[in-house]
């Protein structure tokens, strides 16, 4: 935690106080794991440059004389409402829409919320109209664009409004925060994430690969040429004809091949993760290999057609090198493999592999560019979208006050 000016306040004093605070969120019933993620990735900064508190999706102001001017209750209600802008992606989501407007549907939503929960809301002018109760923003937003305009002051009278769009990589960022707080809280059963936020992230981490166009024109492909032979039927024992490996446009066995490399960030783990379920869920094949490799392959987990893909551990951050992929290959003879990487090594050896239907996933347009197979380029960005690619970059000031 930073200070402003630490020679006119005792910085020992605020940060201690800071903590009991931030402690309330831990013993909290229902959103410890969850909120207490969140605020754990929050880069906590004293500031007099605003008036009271607010969130980015990556830091925390607080105005030192304002924090010491609540008292421990309202000090709790302010974090965790600045909190839930980061939990609800409030600055992700905010795309092209009128700051003010927005910021005053936000806050409606998370007061209310917090006024059931039974968060201390005394002595401060919330936005808590119940009329908007169990409303979403967007729609909340579209009923006060038709209201007249009236000016917004997002920290209390006289102060104006602090609340600005964000960059693509702060969004990615954010995004990336709030998965993570939603696996933490998963995995240690402290609570629960309400299903609207597990909703909207899955929204931002949607695949952005048109598989079925790609993995359709392979099936196409694999129908007319992959034949085996074998036995139709067992009342016609001398009889042999060519039968098709794949049935139903189903892969007999697909090998997915993932770089784990130490360029490969979380985030980008994240959206490998988003695709090899879509992949899994959409065309179920029979047999499906997640091969994770840097210089040689770190791990190979194995899901039949029936079973049910939930999550991946992600191992390695080495270097990268193609080459243990190559020898996997050759090993294995796969129907077809998807190889997920950026490219940033040498080319993979084609020999002995050239009929093994491949499809590179190169990430970020980094690396070189395969010689051999089909080539699909994804954004370096998970979450990447094209609203407000000209915005600056400024902070996102979430505030409870009207």
């Amino acid at each position: 935690m930073q200070a402003a000016d630490p020679a006119s306040m005792d910085l020992r004093v605020l940060n201690k106080l800071l903590d009991v605070c931030k402690s309330s969120v831990f013993l909290s019933r229902d959103m410890a794991a969850f909120l207490g993620s969140i605020m754990s990735n929050l880069d906590f900064i004293w500031s007099r440059e605003l008036p009271t508190a607010a969130v980015d999706g990556i830091h925390f102001w607080w105005n030192p004389e304002f924090f010491m001017s609540l008292d421990p209750d309202s000090r709790n209600t302010v974090l965790r409402h600045e909190l839930w802008h980061v939990a609800r992606l409030h600055m992700v989501r905010q795309g092209g829409r009128d700051p003010g407007d927005w910021n005053k549907a936000c806050d409606h939503v998370i007061n209310n919320d917090l006024k059931k929960e039974g968060a201390y809301m005394g002595g401060f002018p919330y936005l808590m109209d119940p009329q908007y109760d169990n409303m979403a923003e967007e729609d909340i937003y579209d009923h006060l664009q038709s209201l007249p305009t009236v000016p917004f002051n997002a920290f209390g009278p006289g102060s104006g409004l602090d609340m600005f769009p964000i960059s693509q990589a702060d969004k990615n960022k954010i995004v990336q925060t709030v998965v993570t707080a939603i696996q933490q809280a998963k995995m240690s059963g402290a609570g629960h994430v309400p299903g609207d936020i597990t909703e909207m992230v899955e929204q931002f981490l949607k695949p952005v690969i048109p598989w079925q166009t790609v993995l359709q024109r392979w099936f196409s492909e694999m129908l007319e040429e992959d034949y085996t032979w074998a036995k139709p039927n067992r009342r016609f024992d001398d009889v042999y004809l060519p039968g098709r490996k794949l049935e139903m446009g189903r892969l007999e066995n697909l090998r997915w091949y993932i770089d784990v490399s130490g360029s490969i960030t979380m985030s980008h783990a994240t959206r490998f993760k988003s695709e090899l379920k879509f992949v899994k869920d959409t065309f179920r094949p029979e047999k499906l290999t997640v091969v994770q490799f840097d210089t040689k392959i770190q791990r190979k987990d194995t899901w039949e057609e029936d079973d049910e893909f939930e999550r991946l551990e992600i191992t390695g951050r080495g270097g990268t090198s193609l080459d243990c992929v190559h020898r996997d290959m050759l090993e294995e003879k796969p129907t077809a493999a998807i190889i997920f990487s950026d490219m940033e090594c040498s080319p993979m050896d084609a020999r002995g592999v050239e009929d093994i239907p491949v499809l590179w996933v190169r990430l970020g347009r980094r690396g070189h560019t395969p010689s051999f197979g089909d080539v699909v380029e994804i954004d370096e960005n998970p979450c990447a979208t094209s609203r407000n690619s000209a915005l600056p970059q400024r902070p996102f000031f979430g505030s409870c006050f009207s």
